[in-house]
């Protein structure tokens, strides 16, 4: 879809919205899997446990949280180019999924990424 806008097809514009929205699917796919862990064996997943069960969990969560940053990335990316329609302005509330997302996957690395994109995207408006 991405690809079809970015060739001039104006029907398929991505926008801020559409990626949230994304997003918020996987984070709360998240919430489901240590939910559903957490009620199935008692406790969240655990991330040093060598078991089958919480290591199915810790991929799904760090799945699910690459995928936040990844929607992030190409949202940010988009609006950059895009001479920054507001359309493609991701929100506090898009970062704050992706931020949780990385959380709970304890990527620290991604959280760290999310700040550093967030300070760009920001500070590009603050100097216009």
């Amino acid at each position: 879809m991405i690809h079809r806008y970015l060739i001039g097809d104006n029907d398929c514009k991505p926008n801020a919205i559409a990626f949230t929205a994304a997003i918020k699917a996987h984070s709360s796919s998240i919430n489901a899997t240590i939910s559903t862990h957490a009620s199935a064996s008692g406790d969240d997943c655990d991330f040093e446990s060598n078991d089958i069960s919480s290591n199915n969990c810790k991929k799904q969560i760090e799945l699910s949280a690459k995928r936040c940053e990844e929607l992030l990335q190409q949202l940010c990316l988009l609006y950059q180019t895009c001479s920054h329609d507001r359309t493609l302005k991701p929100t506090a509330v898009t970062f704050d999924l992706v931020t949780r997302a990385c959380t709970q996957a304890r990527n620290v690395e991604g959280v760290w990424r999310v700040k550093e994109l967030r300070s760009v995207v920001m500070n590009e408006d603050a100097v216009k």
